[in-house]
């Protein structure tokens, strides 16, 4: 009888080493296989915040071409000018321009300034590219002759995605985004959205298209719109 009221309480046993080693086993494998599938959808999503962002500054400098006549940026005296850096700091920039309000003291109402209506966009960084890249520049710059053979940083877009060379008129006035800092598997994914079934091969899709990935300099260049 008193053995049985003062029984001693069963142990609780916990996991062993062995059991331990089982489960942190089993845990690495599922990190591993989980790992890359994560990278991809974080990968997936960047590429389509660039894709959104590309056709908001299509519509914009469309938007502006429609008043001003030219995807060039106006300058102080109103008149359509190339600018190279596309830079969102430098004043005379597109991105500028497109960021600029109708109210503005600069619209000194010559030349094509009265025709100019903007914001045509709400904001652009070249310091902070979206979803994809290290800046974003959004040059001007006249095209490369007709049907010359498009590289990864001319001023030519096989548009038509069919024979490699540019589609684009002789001395074209092109508005275009230059972004740096572009691994190569994300110029594939963002060229796979904005430019799907061009180029048979991974050499083509580089340079066909609206999307052209130079990989010397891991920079994208991207067609916008041309006059």
């Amino acid at each position: 009888m008193f053995k049985k009221l003062f029984r001693p309480a069963r142990q609780e046993q916990g996991f062993t080493l062995v059991e331990m080693i089982g489960v942190l086993a089993i845990i690495a494998i599922l990190i591993a296989l989980l790992l890359p599938k994560v990278f991809q959808l974080i990968a997936s999503s960047n590429a389509r915040s660039l894709a959104a962002a590309v056709r908001t500054y299509e519509t914009a400098v469309i938007g502006y071409f429609a008043d001003v006549g030219s995807v060039y940026p106006l300058n102080a005296a109103g008149v359509p000018t190339a600018e190279a850096t596309g830079l969102s700091t430098a004043a005379i920039s597109l991105p500028a321009r497109l960021t600029l309000d109708i109210t503005d003291p600069l619209n000194v109402g010559t030349n094509q300034w009265p025709r100019f209506r903007g914001p045509y966009v709400e904001k652009f960084n070249s310091a902070n590219s979206p979803g994809i890249g290290a800046t974003i520049l959004m040059p001007t710059a006249p095209a490369v002759a007709l049907a010359t053979a498009t590289t990864g940083t001319n001023i030519g877009w096989d548009l038509k995605g069919d024979d490699g060379n540019s589609d684009l008129a002789t001395g074209a006035q092109v508005a275009y985004l230059q972004i740096t800092g572009v691994a190569l598997s994300d110029a594939e994914e963002i060229d796979g959205i904005i430019d799907p079934g061009i180029g048979a091969t991974a050499a083509e899709r580089q340079l066909r298209g609206r999307v052209k990935y130079d990989t010397a300099s891991s920079q994208l260049f991207i067609y916008l719109a041309h006059r």
